[in-house]
């Protein structure tokens, strides 16, 4: 996300308050470590819409703003797992723009996912409430079966949704206005 203009700051803006709803509204707590939930969706569509920086903001702001609006402690030691997700989206984009193929998100999706969901995040809640590591993978791992299939089912119909011929053209416009000598 090379430069910041209002389209891309409203648009983060609204994947944040989607990633709200999605997480803070709509989200069912099984456990204090289990949440469902098709928030990572939207952190995913930032990283893969505006790059590591605009996936990394939006993950972290939602997280940030979520826990403030719900009147939740903030960790920091958690906020860095959506952090995490869209940066890591964000660098995934190439292979996902380039597909066409839910498979392929899929399979990308389970890799952020495992690497944030399952791994950091167990052992985020493991040092910040002294819960056993070990313990929490099974419970999160199984979570995130059921979280991958539906983020990877979301972000595939959203991807394919017009907003991304938006979002695209107006980068493609930046790029030419770029080009172009000012007279």
């Amino acid at each position: 996300m090379k430069k910041w203009n209002t389209k891309k700051i409203a648009m983060l803006g609204v994947l944040i308050a989607l990633q709200i709803t999605a997480s803070r509204l709509l989200g069912i707590n099984l456990s204090p470590s289990l949440r469902l939930s098709i928030s990572d969706s939207f952190i995913l569509l930032a990283g893969i819409w505006f790059g590591p920086v605009g996936g990394a903001l939006t993950g972290g702001l939602a997280d940030l703003t979520g826990c403030l609006l719900k009147g939740e402690a903030y960790l920091p030691i958690l906020g860095v797992s959506p952090i995490l997700v869209g940066f890591l989206a964000g660098l995934a984009a190439p292979v996902l723009r380039k597909s066409k193929n839910i498979l392929v998100y899929g399979g990308i999706i389970a890799a952020i996912s495992c690497v944030t969901s399952v791994l950091y995040r167990s052992w985020a809640f493991s040092q910040a409430f002294g819960m056993s590591f070990i313990g929490l993978l099974g419970p999160r791992a199984l979570q995130a079966v059921f979280m991958v299939i539906a983020n990877t089912m979301v972000v595939y119909e959203l991807y394919r949704s017009p907003v991304t011929t938006m979002v695209y053209e107006e980068q493609e416009m930046e790029k030419l206005a770029k080009q172009r000598p000012l007279s």
